[in-house]
């Protein structure tokens, strides 16, 4: 007999919505080279939107790895898209 998980009351849940809406999202690709060594990188585990290109960023392993430890992932990718786009870039992503 499986054993039930115990739930998390109501005000314990945060952004539980993954439902996807074809009609207003859109399923970005994912680039095939690290965006910031610009290496190939045949499968991506970290990865984050840039909705100008309509693509999704990746980081090489060892870019990921790096990052994840310092805790500078999310603030790379801004990076990336700063240089890509400009600073005006980032209004973008405070309205997501």
């Amino acid at each position: 007999m499986q054993e039930e998980r115990p739930r998390r009351s109501s005000g314990d849940e945060e952004g539980t919505d993954f439902s996807f809406d074809p009609g207003s999202q859109v399923e970005l690709d994912v680039e095939d080279a690290c965006c910031v060594t610009d290496e190939p990188v045949k499968s991506g585990f970290c990865r984050f939107p840039d909705y100008r290109s309509g693509t999704m960023m990746v980081l090489s392993h060892q870019e990921m790895l790096k990052h994840l430890r310092m805790g500078t992932t999310i603030e790379t990718f801004k990076e990336v898209l700063v240089k890509r786009h400009g600073k005006s870039v980032l209004k973008d992503y405070d309205k997501k």
